[in-house]
């Protein structure tokens, strides 16, 4: 009986292989057709945000047609993005690359609002491990299972036809060369409204899944790959003279911020107090009224040191292009760079640099290491100095999501603040709150910074610049994080809080106040460094009102 059984159970497994085995002969397909299967997957279940962008531009019920023109056309470029790669790659790689590609962008898309483009990829690139925890989230693995493991696995269930080589390589080019003769056909009968989609509105081709995101890492190894080819530092300037009208060496501590946005800054009218100590400064002076180079670090950073301004900047060549900071130092400016951060990205590598990112160097670790730990010894440092100083100290500051862990567990003011890199898991006030606690930790720990030059004017000219490298969305209009595009980022992303603290007779204080609400940007910090140390090059500098933070005295002799 046990036998028979045994048998049974064997012929069941063998029939099951047997049909498993037809079901697979069945499904044979050629490359476009699986092509074709995952682009429609994709652009149903991948572009949420894309169609929901693109409905409030051009409402259902108006422009169904157009609508349903544009996805067909989106997946006519899919289905050719594929073809094109199947070239180089075997078709079922090609459709595992693409889910999985989908699956992150969407992903990031839907809870952060971010945009996959060239800025976004370099800050990528340029991200570390301990700051890359802060996004990977169980959320995001289900978001891959879902959109990316699952599919493939049923995707590559097919069978492909068993063909040469040169049998393949004609199939594809017959296939590209019929999409290509069906996308002018899709956009003929509404070439009025294509019209206004590419010129008009621009940004919504931004959020094509994954269109878009892969045209932004060609477009970002192309452009790698060939600043690689440019090691040579380009020197800008020929002449680089300094004079000094103080008898006292100048000391000056730039603090370079992360994320902070000028509304929530409690000096420039935002109701909550996170502004405590600066708001006591009797000397302070609020520029209220800046806006960054760019919406990321890896772009503000190296553009505000650098001498081209925002609407020239190149980030492939600034790495090795003369900065603000190269000038001072040659000039015979000690110069020395601390950092809390990632990385300078690229603006001290010529220069004196030290990373306190770890619990080895910095003595201020609980979860992370802290900005104060920055301050620890700089006393000795400065001790050590006879000649004008420039200090600079990158925070970690507001980076996100994870805010609830840029600052200790006692400066938790605003409750409850959100303590999960999910954002999702946490309201919007509860995001709001540990965002503004983080900037409570950077306004004391601007406090210590000015405490620590008060302490050496008896010695020095002192001077405290505060700027944020960029903004933050905290959830309006469903944006989060930063990194838009610039041409269409929300002021939230653009608009940062710069501050000024100094003992320094020379710099005309009342005059400098009557500024302070001037449209300034992050392209006036060149000049004004270069003012500030009495610096003079044979740079074309401008020289309007905007070109200089600071105005100063003649005749001081301090």
């Amino acid at each position: 009986m046990e036998k028979l059984e045994t048998y049974s159970l064997f012929s069941r497994y063998d029939a099951i292989n047997i049909a498993l085995k037809r079901l697979k002969k069945q499904l044979v397909i050629s490359p476009l057709s699986l092509f074709l299967l995952t682009a429609v997957f994709i652009i149903l279940v991948a572009n949420s945000v894309f169609f929901t962008k693109l409905t409030a531009v051009y409402p259902w019920q108006e422009h169904i047609t157009f609508i349903v023109s544009l996805s067909l056309l989106t997946i006519a470029l899919t289905c050719l993005l594929m073809l094109l790669l199947n070239v180089i790659l075997p078709a079922k790689v090609v459709v595992i690359t693409l889910l999985l590609i989908s699956a992150l962008v969407d992903y990031y898309a839907v809870a952060f609002g971010v945009l996959i483009d060239k800025t976004m990829l370099q800050n990528i690139a340029e991200t570390d491990i301990a700051e890359a925890k802060d996004i990977i989230t169980l959320s995001l693995g289900a978001k891959v299972l879902l959109l990316a493991i699952l599919p493939s696995v049923i995707l590559c269930q097919f069978q492909l036809k068993s063909i040469s080589r040169l049998q393949s390589l004609r199939q594809q080019a017959l296939s590209i060369l019929a999409i290509i003769i069906i996308i002018p056909l899709l956009i003929a009968p509404f070439s009025a409204q294509y019209s206004s989609f590419f010129r008009l509105h621009k940004e919504l081709r931004y959020y094509t899944n994954p269109l878009f995101p892969i045209y932004s890492t060609f477009s970002y190894a192309a452009n790698t790959l060939s600043s690689a080819h440019k090691k040579e530092f380009v020197r800008l300037t020929q002449y680089i003279e300094k004079n000094s009208t103080t008898k006292q060496p100048k000391l000056m501590i730039l603090v370079v911020g992360e994320t902070v946005r000028a509304d929530h800054f409690a000096l420039n009218g935002y109701q909550r107090d996170t502004t405590p100590n600066l708001s006591q400064q009797p000397d302070l002076i609020n520029f209220s009224n800046v806006s960054s180079c760019g919406t990321s670090t890896a772009v503000s950073v190296p553009c505000m040191f650098s001498f081209s301004g925002r609407e020239d900047f190149d980030i492939n060549s600034a790495k090795t292009t003369e900065n603000v900071l190269d000038v001072l130092a040659t000039s015979g400016v000690s110069v020395i760079w601390r950092d809390n951060n990632s990385s300078s990205k690229g603006v001290a590598d010529r220069l004196t640099y030290q990373s306190y990112r770890s619990s080895d160097v910095n003595t201020e670790c609980d979860v992370e290491c802290r900005d104060l730990g920055m301050l620890v010894g700089l006393q000795q440092y400065i001790n050590q100095q006879n000649q004008d100083t420039l200090i600079v100290l990158h925070q970690m500051g507001n980076h996100g999501p994870a805010y609830y862990k840029r600052y200790p567990a006692s400066f938790e003011f605003f409750t409850p603040a959100c303590q999960s890199a999910e954002l999702s898991d946490c309201s919007k006030d509860e995001i709001i709150n540990a965002y503004d606690n983080a900037i409570r930790y950077t306004d004391h720990f601007l406090a210590e910074v000015i405490g620590l030059l008060k302490a050496n004017s008896a010695q020095y000219n002192t001077v405290m610049l505060y700027v944020s490298d960029h903004g933050e969305s905290l959830g309006e209009n469903g944006l989060y994080l930063h990194g838009m595009p610039y041409s269409f980022a929300p002021k939230a992303q653009t608009h940062i809080p710069m501050v000024a603290w100094f003992l320094a007779p020379y710099i005309d204080a009342e005059k400098t106040k009557t500024h302070q609400r001037h449209p300034y940007s992050h392209d006036a910090l060149s000049s004004t460094l270069l003012s500030l140390f009495e610096v003079s090059t044979d740079l074309d500098m401008p020289k309007d009102i905007s070109s200089t933070l600071f105005y100063f005295k003649t005749d001081v002799g301090h």
